[in-house]
C-alpha cells in the first residue's frame, strides 16, 4: 500500500519541481518536458535493472495509467482556452497557404511512410497518426491520438522520446543552416506585412512564467470547467459502453477515446468565449498536467520492450520530419512563398507555439512572430482530427 501512495506523491510532485525550478541546467538544456521523460526514464531503467538482478519488482500500472489518461484529459482543454483562433482570419493569403503546405506535405509522408514502412510494424497506422498529430500540432496531439488509438503505455513513451531525439537535432539545423540552403531555393521575404491587420490578439500558450503566475477565481473556475469536461468525456464513453453491451469490449476501450475527442472539440469550442480565453495561468496548469502524464507515463515503461522497437520509430518519425519538410519547402517553390515564411510555418507544426520566438529571431524577422503563433494555435486544434482521419483510412489497408 506504501508503494502506490509514494508513486501518487512523485507523479504530481517532480512536475512541480520541474516548473518550479525551469532555470535549472539540465531543464533548460531538454525542456521541462524533456526533463520530466528523464526522470521518468531513470524510475523505468531502476526497475529493469532490479528485475535483471533478479528482485522483484513492479510499478502499480493502474496508478500510471489512471494518473497519464486524467492529466493529459484535463491538460488538453486548459491548453486549447488559450488558443485564439479567431485571429486566424487576419493572416495573409501567403501564411496560410505556406501553413496548409505544411499540413498536406506531413500528411502525404506519413501515408508513405506507412505504406512502405509501417504496415509491417506493431501499431503501424497509428504510429502514422501520432507523427500527423505531433507534426502538425503538438505533443498533445501526439498523446491524445494515441489514447483514442489505444497504444500501449510503453510505445506511446518510445514514440515521445523519439520524437524528442529527431526534434533537437532537426531544430539545430533549423537555426543553423537552414535560412541559408533556403535563401539559395525560395524568394526573399518582399517587406510586405504577413497579417492584414496590424493589431492582433494572441499570447504563447507554450510560453510559461512561474514567478508570474498566481492563483485567482477565474483560474479555479476554468480548471473546473476542463476538469468537467474530461468528466463528462469519460462519462460520455461509459454511457456508450453500457449501450453496447458486449462483454468482448472493454469499458476503458471506450471511455478514453470518447474522453480525448470530447474534450478537443469542446476546448475548441470554450476558446471562442473571451472570459475563458483571457483566464491567466491555464497554460501553466495545462503545461504542468502535460509533465505529470509524461514523467507517469516514461517511469511505466517497460525498456525491455525498447531495445527493438526504438530504432524503427526513430525511422517513423525521423523520415516524417525531414520528408515532410522537404516536401514543404518544394511546395513553397511552386507557390513562390518566401523562406521565411516557409520556415516560421514549419516550425509552427513541427514543433509548435514554444519555439517559434527563438527562429523568427534568428533570422530577424519578428514580423512572423504572431503569424507563426496563430498557425501553432490552429494546428493544436487541428492536428488530432488530421491524424485520427489518416490513422482510420489507413487501418482500411
Amino acid at each position: 500500500m506504501i508503494l502506490p501512495i509514494i508513486q501518487v506523491i512523485a507523479i504530481f510532485v517532480i512536475p512541480y519541481l520541474i516548473i518550479r525550478f525551469h532555470q535549472f541546467k539540465l531543464t533548460k538544456l531538454l525542456g521541462t518536458i524533456g526533463t520530466a521523460y528523464l526522470l521518468g526514464l531513470l524510475v523505468a531503467l531502476l526497475v529493469f535493472i532490479l528485475n535483471e538482478l533478479g528482485i522483484e519488482f513492479s510499478l502499480n500500472e493502474d496508478v500510471g495509467e489512471i494518473g497519464s489518461h486524467v492529466a493529459i484529459g484535463i491538460a488538453i482543454p486548459l491548453l486549447l482556452f488559450g488558443a485564439n483562433l479567431r485571429e486566424a482570419k487576419k493572416l495573409t493569403r501567403t501564411v496560410l497557404l505556406s501553413f496548409a503546405s505544411l499540413l498536406v506535405s506531413v500528411t502525404i509522408v506519413s501515408i508513405l511512410v506507412f505504406v512502405f514502412f509501417g504496415k509491417n510494424l506493431e501499431y503501424g497506422p497509428e504510429l502514422s497518426a501520432m507523427a500527423i498529430g505531433v507534426y502538425t500540432g503538438g505533443t498533445p496531439n501526439l498523446n491524445a491520438i494515441a489514447n483514442i488509438f489505444r497504444v500501449d503505455d510503453t510505445t506511446i513513451g518510445i514514440a515521445n522520446l523519439s520524437d524528442m531525439v529527431i526534434g533537437s537535432v532537426f531544430y539545430m539545423f533549423l537555426l543553423i543552416l537552414c535560412k541559408p540552403l533556403l535563401k539559395k531555393i525560395l524568394p526573399a521575404p518582399k517587406g510586405d506585412s504577413y497579417l492584414k491587420e496590424p493589431t492582433v490578439n494572441i499570447t504563447n500558450t507554450d510560453e510559461f512564467n512561474f514567478k508570474e503566475f498566481k492563483h485567482t477565481r477565474s483560474l479555479v473556475r476554468v480548471f473546473f470547467l476542463g476538469l468537467g469536461i474530461a468528466a463528462f468525456g469519460a462519462g460520455l464513453g461509459y454511457l456508450i459502453w453500457v449501450i453496447i453491451d458486449d462483454p468482448l469490449i472493454n469499458m476503458v476501450d471506450i471511455m478514453v477515446p470518447t474522453m480525448m475527442i470530447t474534450v478537443t472539440i469542446l476546448g475548441i469550442i470554450a476558446s471562442f468565449n473571451k472570459r475563458i480565453r483571457e483566464v491567466k495561468g491555464t497554460n501553466v496548469v495545462g503545461q504542468y498536467l502535460i509533465l505529470v502524464f509524461s514523467f507517469a507515463l516514461a517511469s511505466s515503461m517497460d525498456l525491455s520492450k525498447m531495445q527493438t522497437e526504438f530504432g524503427k520509430l526513430l525511422i517513423v518519425f525521423g523520415v516524417v520530419t525531414i520528408g515532410g519538410f522537404v516536401l514543404h519547402v518544394f511546395f513553397s517553390k511552386l507557390l513562390k512563398i518566401d523562406a521565411d515564411c516557409t520556415m516560421v510555418t514549419a516550425t509552427a507544426g513541427i514543433y509548435g507555439p514554444a519555439f517559434i520566438p527563438a527562429v523568427t529571431k534568428q533570422i530577424k524577422n519578428d514580423e512572423l512572430t504572431i503569424p507563426g503563433l496563430i498557425c501553432g494555435s490552429i494546428g493544436y486544434a487541428l492536428g488530432t482530427f488530421l491524424g485520427l482521419a489518416i490513422g482510420y483510412l489507413l487501418m482500411l489497408f
